[in-house]
């Protein structure tokens, strides 16, 4: 097996069948995990104990506080509804979610279960793909911390995490005889992050700061201008050194991960002057829009006639990852491309319309063929004929995305 996306499907049929000993002991999910020759049970047992064993690895350190804290649904929510057999409106009122939201965090959780136990399969492929994609200036354990954690996005507080981050690095600020100044506004919008990184991160781009400072006080600002879809988290120091460090290199890749941006201004005074540091967050609140099209310049496009729109993309160039991704992300709508390699856009719709988990995604088709009806009568919530407009792709978006933020700006 080549691709995580094949795994996720073979595991996610696995994890539904975890107590039916007749559909384990011939699953395909063995021809991943034979049963070792020390294993004294049958291969369904082993492929049970696989799976409840990566369940549990997902379980948080006691460290990040009580089982009703964010980073405990990925774990909760596997183990309620596959090793306890919770039922979903049972699992819902539990955890206090929303079927959507359950949905969103089953497929999160599942997401995380099948990279970890990918890496367990095949760890020297992992190590490969690591290696290309960390910068060689990251410092030694930076990797092995990454295969150790999984992403999951939820909408954060920002103002109470970076006070909780300053009081974290309080010790560190007193040491060096520095004093932050916090801008917070209240009534700051959330931002759709991991709780978890966005700490490390925030604690690396303070380091950062209090590395290259020399003298002077440290502000630390967040904003978000008028009709902005992103959060503005900003760093000033001076004067400060201009050289690069270990705390900075080491958040590069986490940052890019997240879909943040980071900037650096230093001003060119010499060796020293001021240095900002801008991290740029996505809102929580921005409607997804997941345009799933083989032709990256399709995505592009589509990213350009919403840039000044409250939308917010997820492009998808491989029609097999489709159904992976939209679980995960659950979109308020999906652009669907029709002529696309391996499978065209009608399998794909038919395959988001016989999962659970996607069948209630409204999907737009796009295609050279003007044929409303057909789309209809498959399912489609809409069809937009090529080329597209930026005023079609608006008014069609608008017809199915319940949401005052439709209108571009400008």
């Amino acid at each position: 097996m080549s691709e995580q996306t094949d795994l996720s499907r073979i595991i996610r049929d696995a994890v539904a069948n975890l107590y039916d000993y007749a559909a384990l002991e011939t699953h395909p999910l063995g021809d991943v995990f034979p049963k070792p020759r020390s294993h004294t049970g049958s291969q369904a047992e082993y492929l049970r104990q696989v799976l409840t064993e990566g369940i549990e690895t997902l379980k948080p350190p006691e460290r990040l506080g009580p089982p009703t804290t964010p980073e405990h649904r990925p774990y909760l929510v596997l183990h309620g509804r596959y090793v306890e057999g919770v039922r979903l409106q049972e699992l819902q009122n539990r955890l206090g979610l929303s079927e959507r939201q359950l949905r969103r965090e089953n497929g999160r959780a599942l997401r995380a279960l099948t990279a970890l136990l990918w890496e367990k399969a095949y760890p020297q492929q992992v190590d490969e793909e690591l290696r290309e994609r960390i910068p060689a200036s990251s410092p030694s354990g930076w990797m092995e911390n990454f295969r150790k954690y999984h992403v999951t996005r939820e909408a954060l507080d920002l103002p109470d995490l970076i006070s909780g981050v300053v009081r974290t690095i309080q010790p560190r600020i007193e040491a060096e005889a520095a004093t932050i100044t916090m801008l917070l506004p209240s009534n700051m919008p959330a931002v759709e992050s991991d709780r978890i990184i966005l700490r490390q991160i925030l604690l690396g781009l303070l380091s950062f700061i209090l590395d290259v400072r020399c003298s002077g006080n440290v502000d630390l600002d967040a904003s978000v201008l008028s009709g902005d879809i992103e959060v503005h988290i900003s760093f000033l120091a001076g004067p400060s050194m201009r050289r690069e460090t270990p705390a900075l290199s080491a958040v590069r890749y986490w940052i890019d991960r997240l879909d943040a941006t980071l900037e650096i201004d230093q001003t060119d005074n010499g060796t020293l002057g001021e240095v900002r540091l801008t991290l740029s967050l996505p809102r929580a609140d921005q409607p997804i829009v997941m345009v799933i099209d083989d032709q990256a310049t399709a995505i592009r496009m589509f990213r350009r006639f919403l840039s000044q729109s409250d939308y917010r993309i997820v492009g998808v160039e491989k029609a097999e990852q489709a159904l992976y991704l939209a679980r995960d992300v659950q979109p308020e709508v999906i652009t669907l491309d029709v002529m696309m390699p391996t499978m065209d856009g009608w399998e794909v719709l038919q395959a988001l319309q016989m999962d659970p988990d996607t069948k209630d995604i409204p999907v737009i088709i796009c295609s050279v063929w003007d044929e409303p009806e057909l789309a209809g009568s498959l399912g489609a919530a809409g069809l937009l004929r090529k080329p597209v407009t930026q005023k079609d792709l608006i008014h069609a978006l608008s017809l199915v995305v319940v949401t005052d933020k439709q209108v571009p700006r400008g």
